[in-house]
């Protein structure tokens, strides 16, 4: 896999035409299981040690998002179970296991990629 990132600022994913704000991260919106995704873009976020990721869920075409918190003492990286999230390219289908934490707020628990969309 690629090491560079793919995780976007905020105001150069806008330019690039990025629209976070149509994709929801409300738990009446972001179902929990598993399911497949495709994951449209990655934003550093503004206020946690996090990688805000953006997706559409395949079968319904639904736009969420789901944040992946860095973990302490790991040397910096991002991790959905095993998969470091800063290296996946924009437009691959990943099988999301999404669990709900102690808030009930939906958590990217685990991540896997199925493929790359890129160029369909």
């Amino acid at each position: 896999m690629n090491r560079e990132t793919t995780v976007l600022e905020f105001f150069p994913a806008l330019e690039a035409g990025y629209e976070p704000k149509n994709y929801s991260y409300y738990k009446e919106d972001v179902p929990l299981g598993n399911y497949k995704a495709k994951l449209d873009f990655m934003l550093w976020s503004k206020t946690y040690m996090a990688v805000n990721c953006f997706f559409t869920i395949i079968k319904s075409g639904k736009k969420i998002s789901l944040s992946v918190y860095k973990k302490p003492g790991e040397d910096g990286l991002y991790l959905a179970g095993e998969l470091e999230v800063r290296y996946v390219p924009f437009g691959s289908t990943l099988k999301l296991v999404v669990d709900a934490n102690q808030n009930g707020k939906p958590i990217l628990v685990n991540a896997f990629v199925e493929g790359n969309t890129t160029g369909e």
